[in-house]
């Protein structure tokens, strides 16, 4: 009988066990789509937050310590506020077609971030800080107005697989010297005479 009941509480600790990880592994896998879904922002892993007409970044969002995930695509949004900086588990951040000026410093701080997206922004330049991603993989910038990284971007060499800059106001000069400080990564960028 004890064999029996030290069997019975073995399978009911390991039903609880497994239970609880299929939970946290489906809130892991859940997409919220609203603020107004989040009950617990601790239980936030991933935020869509495309089209829905923001003008800047909810503060609430910066209280989601767990977010891995964050699409603000093509809404108004014009600034990125320094608590960006909160996010430090952030792999994937999609800001497309907004109307960002200026990325702040603060970006650097998110060194687990594999993939950022900034095009079709009106954004000429960005900061020293993200050299700083060493983690980075995909770096989306099309229709920008980057034409050149700062030195620090050597950093990213061995990381980055993937420089987008289609559609971007580059001179070959600028080409030629985006290729020399990053060789490694695949570039997407309009080709340009060398014509003198």
């Amino acid at each position: 009988m004890r064999r029996f009941f030290k069997f019975f509480i073995v399978i009911v600790l390991f039903s609880i066990v497994n239970f609880e990880l299929s939970v946290s592994f489906a809130q892991r896998d859940r997409v919220y789509k609203s603020l107004k879904e989040v009950r617990n922002p601790d239980s936030v892993y991933v935020l869509q937050l495309n089209y829905k007409r923001l003008k800047e970044i909810p503060p609430k969002v910066f209280a989601m310590h767990n977010l891995r995930k964050l699409d603000l695509g093509r809404n108004f949004i014009d600034s990125i506020p320094p608590e960006i900086g909160s996010l430090v588990h952030l792999e994937e951040l999609d800001l497309r077609r907004n109307r960002i000026r200026v990325v702040p410093p603060e970006i650097g701080q998110l060194t687990r971030l594999r993939r950022i997206n900034l095009s079709r922004n009106p954004i000429l330049d960005l900061p020293d800080a993200m050299g700083n991603l060493v983690n980075l993989e995909e770096l989306i910038l099309w229709m920008t107005g980057i034409v050149a990284f700062p030195p620090t971007f050597v950093a990213l060499n061995e990381s980055l697989k993937l420089i987008d800059l289609r559609v971007c106001p580059l001179s070959y000069d600028d080409q030629q010297a985006i290729e020399e400080l990053l060789p490694s990564p695949r570039k997407r960028w309009d080709y340009v005479c060398n014509c003198q």
